[in-house]
């Protein structure tokens, strides 16, 4: 059970140490401050205070400072734990990054390579410690909830990691396929891979299927409503848990938060599960992947290149050219090959008429420029890095 710091019961204290922070945080200047920014100082301090009062064990759901030296002893205390925290939490964003996948949904890449380092710049620990600075999109399988602060950083780079170590088990074009089968527009859809990974490899077990291929058939799952319309709930759960047990020893997966999590995780799966089968949709909880987009771009043939003159006279006179018109009507006549177009799209092209641009292009080419500026961002540039094309490219309606 989460334990309060007594506020008042120790409010002297509290506020000698309010006064002494916003004389650091003012450096001295006597001038005033807001109500609102006393009141984030405020809580900045409890933050801490009541992060370090969680992180050992008092039997009392009220704390006062009777057991301990003084409210800015557990103040500094906790400040210490926050600061270690944010460390922990910062690593564990690098080995996040090293194991993300490259699949070009844009709340994935987005959250991993641009939205979480927001919060390592502008964190605030001595001033701010309760606030959460960044910009997160991707929903993991459980919501990250109750917590502020780098708590709830730290909370969230955990259960992220959980999930990248589960989904790199299987090969990123099975995972990418099991994704367009879900929904063809997965790329800007807020959604979870390590659910839709964990529901089919459930499916696959159960029938004894090999679970590395993640696809399930729709002969499977004739099967599957079959052995499972006439279970209660409790029968399904102890069946998918039998299931799991048997798929984590598959992938020698035995890390004790790895496997707690992949079995909480199947018990909320198991209520989808029942609710599909209920109505006869069980083709919503177990997917057939589909492959025709990979087929389609590994098939590609780029067009004629420009030689380096050509293309480099090519560009000369694009960037002389004022009006987008003009330069959709060029690139149109002239720019045969995709490989020409990028580098046409680096020199020349600029704000909206990057859009106009993109119009001109196939759904394969698109999906190859896509592949592109996943790939780059998985290499770690951040949003920030990429270039304006690739930048507009995201926002770009697929």
């Amino acid at each position: 059970m989460e334990k309060m710091f007594d506020v008042d019961a120790n409010i002297n204290d509290l506020m000698l140490m309010l006064t002494d922070k916003y004389r650091k945080y003012t450096s001295n200047d006597h001038s005033s401050i807001s109500v609102e920014k006393a009141q984030q100082l405020m809580d900045s301090i409890l933050y801490c205070i009541n992060g370090y009062l969680n992180s050992v064990n008092v039997d009392s759901n009220s704390i006062t400072t009777s057991d301990y030296n003084s409210a800015n002893a557990l103040y500094e205390r906790g400040l210490e734990l926050e600061k270690e925290n944010f460390s922990y939490a910062k690593e564990l964003l690098i080995n996040i990054k090293n194991t993300a996948l490259k699949i070009d949904n844009m709340s994935y890449q987005d959250t991993i390579f641009g939205g979480l380092d927001i919060f390592f710049k502008k964190y605030d620990v001595l001033y701010a410690a309760h606030e959460t600075p960044a910009d997160i999109d991707y929903q993991l399988c459980f919501e990250v909830i109750d917590c502020t602060g780098v708590e709830y950083i730290l909370k969230y780079l955990e259960q992220l990691y959980i999930e990248n170590i589960f989904c790199n088990k299987f090969d990123e074009k099975d995972i990418k396929a099991l994704l367009m089968g879900y929904n063809q527009d997965y790329r800007v859809m807020l959604l979870n891979f390590f659910e839709v990974v964990l529901q089919n490899i459930l499916g696959l077990e159960l029938i004894s299927s090999d679970i590395l291929r993640l696809n399930i058939y729709a002969e499977d799952r004739l099967i599957l409503q079959e052995m499972l319309e006439n279970l209660d709930l409790f029968e399904l759960q102890d069946k998918l848990l039998i299931a799991l047990d048997s798929i984590l020893d598959k992938l020698d997966i035995k890390d004790y938060g790895q496997v707690e999590y992949a079995k909480k995780a199947t018990i909320k799966i198991s209520y989808d599960i029942k609710h599909c089968i209920s109505i006869k949709k069980i083709d919503k909880i177990f997917i057939t992947s589909d492959y025709t987009k990979d087929e389609v771009a590994s098939t590609y043939k780029d067009g004629v290149q420009m030689s380096s003159k050509e293309l480099r006279k090519f560009i000369s006179e694009m960037q002389e050219c004022r009006f987008t018109s003009d330069k959709i009507a060029m690139i149109k006549s002239s720019v045969h090959s995709l490989r020409d177009l990028i580098d046409v799209l680096d020199t020349c092209i600029w704000d909206d008429e990057y859009v106009e641009v993109f119009k001109l292009l196939s759904q394969v080419e698109l999906d190859i420029l896509c592949q592109i500026v996943v790939s780059d961002m998985a290499m770690g540039y951040k949003l920030s890095e990429l270039k304006p094309w690739q930048r507009e490219f995201l926002n770009f309606e697929k």
